[in-house]
C-alpha cells in the first residue's frame, strides 16, 4: 500500500511538472522568443531545462506507470475496460507529448547554438503547440479516468 501511494504521487506530481512546464513554455517563453523579446541565451536555457523535464518525467512516469498498471490492471481489463482504454490513451499522450517536446527542441537548439531567436522559435512553434495540445489531453484523461469507477 505504501509503494503504491509513493508511486502514484511520484506519478502524479511528474505529470503535473511536465504537463504545466510544457504550457508554459509554450504560453509565456515562446511568444518572448518569436518577438525577439528574449535572449537566444536565455531561450536556449529554458529549452534545454523543458528537455530535462521532459526525460526525468517520461523515465519516472515509465517507472511508476507501469508499477501502477501492472498492479492495477491485467491484460483483459487494459484491452477491455473503459479504464483500461483510458490508461491505454494516456500512453499514447505520453509518447507523443515526449517526441514532440523533444523535436521541438532540437529544432529551437539548432538555431539558438547560432544565435538566432525569431527563427527558432518559429521553426519548434508547431511542435511545442502539439506538445501543449498533448499536455492537455494527458490532464483530460486523467481526470476522466479519476472519475471513472474500477469496474467499467
Amino acid at each position: 500500500m505504501v509503494v503504491d501511494t509513493a508511486m502514484y504521487t511520484i506519478h502524479t506530481a511528474f505529470a503535473a511538472l511536465w504537463s504545466g512546464s510544457v504550457l508554459f513554455v509554450v504560453a509565456a517563453v515562446l511568444p518572448l522568443a518569436m518577438d525577439g523579446d528574449i535572449s537566444p541565451e536565455a531561450f536556449g536555457s529554458v529549452v534545454s531545462k523543458l528537455q530535462w523535464v521532459t526525460r526525468i518525467s517520461a523515465l519516472l512516469m515509465l517507472v511508476t506507470g507501469g508499477h501502477l498498471a501492472g498492479t492495477g490492471y491485467t491484460v483483459e481489463s487494459l484491452t477491455g475496460s473503459s479504464r483500461g482504454y483510458l490508461v491505454l490513451a494516456m500512453v499514447a499522450l505520453w509518447l507523443g507529448l515526449a517526441a514532440t517536446v523533444e523535436i521541438g527542441s532540437a529544432k529551437a537548439r539548432r538555431g539558438v547554438d547560432e544565435r538566432k531567436i525569431r527563427e527558432p522559435a518559429r521553426k519548434a512553434r508547431p511542435f511545442y503547440l502539439a506538445a501543449a495540445l498533448l499536455a492537455v489531453g494527458l490532464l483530460v484523461v486523467a481526470g476522466l479516468l479519476g472519475r471513472t469507477p474500477a469496474f467499467l
